[in-house]
């Protein structure tokens, strides 16, 4: 009848409504925390070479030099680079397993304090790293938005069952484009919600960062250096300038 039309007519404007106002704002959500993912990689990353530079500028000399390379190491391949762990779980491990709290107790004695300062910042550049990947979108509403996308599907069959001849045809392929359209929206909706091994993650990335880290990680353990420390001869003026002053 016209009125069961109606109904479920209104049926279907409320329950496309009700899926476009939590399919946008879990789009926005996601690529928002998807975002400063990127950005906090960036940062902790740069933070990390800061400290292997100060770490071979100041130390290199020192006994203890080797053991704190290991531990930025270990630091890169057991922390930064393993964002498939949980953050909370990487953030309540004991002091005594942290790396960053093995290098500050290496160099606490007899080293300039901006190596505890770019620790410090690296810490923080961590908590920034494990904030962001940490899950904020629970998976009752990914539930809630397949659910709301299959009551779409079902009340738009129902909203059609008089169709006939090229009307039957039409409405079959309009159903087709929305079956489509609802399942790409949910895929991309799903891959933004794991940052990690889908098409929206961070690992191809993350690993062309590090690579250079690593190398030069490699570089030093081997006692290879990448600077000279012989200073430049002087202009030719200051030599002549110098010179006739003698």
């Amino acid at each position: 009848s016209d009125a069961a039309q109606g109904y479920v007519g209104h049926f279907l404007a409320l329950v496309s409504l009700l899926f476009s106002i939590l399919g946008g704002s879990s789009y926005s959500s996601l690529y928002t925390q998807n975002e400063a993912i990127f950005h906090a990689l960036f940062r902790e990353v740069s933070e990390a070479k800061a400290l292997l530079e100060q770490v071979t500028l100041v130390c290199s000399n020192r006994p203890f030099f080797r053991d704190v390379v290991r531990y930025i190491q270990n630091y890169v391949k057991r922390d930064l680079c393993r964002l498939d762990r949980p953050p909370a779980v990487v953030l309540a491990r004991k002091p005594k397993d942290d790396p960053l709290e093995s290098i500050l107790y290496l160099t606490s004695v007899g080293v300039p304090s901006m190596i505890y300062e770019t620790v410090r910042s690296l810490r923080q550049r961590r908590g920034d790293r494990l904030g962001s990947v940490q899950r904020k979108l629970p998976p009752v509403q990914l539930v809630l938005l397949y659910v709301l996308g299959a009551l779409n599907l079902v009340s738009f069959l129902l909203f059609s069952p008089a169709a006939v001849g090229g009307e039957f045809r039409l409405c079959r392929s309009l159903f087709a484009l929305l079956a489509s359209a609802l399942m790409m929206t949910m895929r991309v909706i799903h891959e933004l919600w794991t940052p990690v091994g889908g098409a929206y993650n961070v690992d191809g990335v993350l690993a062309v960062m590090i690579r250079g880290l690593d190398e030069e990680l490699d570089a030093r353990l081997q006692g290879r250096a990448f600077s000279t420390t012989s200073l430049p001869s002087p202009p030719p003026r200051w030599g002549a300038a110098s010179a006739a002053a003698a």
